[in-house]
């Protein structure tokens, strides 16, 4: 059954849920590891940039960018911010 309108309907409801002890561990841990790792890829592509690397200047800022958008979905799924997720539309058995 779809709704009325044209907005889809959402796989969980609006309200942000609690985060677990267990869940935010686990988050930390990926933090601690993703984000240094992005780092140092960043700075190994930037000194083969410098060695004559034409494409690893894109690499030596991509990278880091990377880090950041893990800080960036660490601080939103840790506050228990999910983004919200369309119920897919399937067609019926009988269309």
């Amino acid at each position: 059954m779809s709704s009325p309108t044209n907005e889809p309907e959402w796989l969980h409801d609006d309200t942000p849920q609690p985060v677990t002890r267990r869940q935010k561990i686990i988050l930390d841990i990926v933090l601690v590891i993703s984000v240094p790792f992005c780092l140092w890829a960043g700075w190994f592509e930037f000194t083969r940039a410098q060695n004559g690397n034409w494409r690893a200047w894109v690499y030596s800022f991509e990278w880091p960018f990377f880090g950041g958008v893990a800080i960036w979905l660490w601080h939103r799924l840790r506050r228990g911010d999910i983004p919200k997720i369309p119920k897919p539309r399937l067609p019926d058995e009988g269309e």
